[in-house]
């Protein structure tokens, strides 16, 4: 399977949330995805986002960016 990747390095918010909403939503229960970002506000308001809905988020920092690997929770309908 091919890895499900957002790179959202060239954006800033509120579009870089904006376009991390649109992808994430369409996830299914169990999917994965990986968002890729270069502003800590973008990445900040990402994961406030996530937090209020049902998500898993990690992050990493690594080569200047930030990494967010996003697993939507399995028996979510949202």
């Amino acid at each position: 399977m091919e890895p499900n990747i957002l790179d959202l390095r060239q954006q800033r918010c509120p579009m870089a949330l904006l376009l991390a909403k649109r992808h994430t939503v369409q996830l299914d229960a169990g999917e994965s995805t990986t968002i890729l970002l270069s502003d800590p506000n973008s990445k900040r308001d990402i994961e406030a986002y996530l937090l209020r809905q049902p998500f898993t988020c990690q992050s990493d920092y690594a080569d200047g960016y930030f990494s967010l690997y996003i697993v939507k929770e399995r028996g979510s309908n949202v």
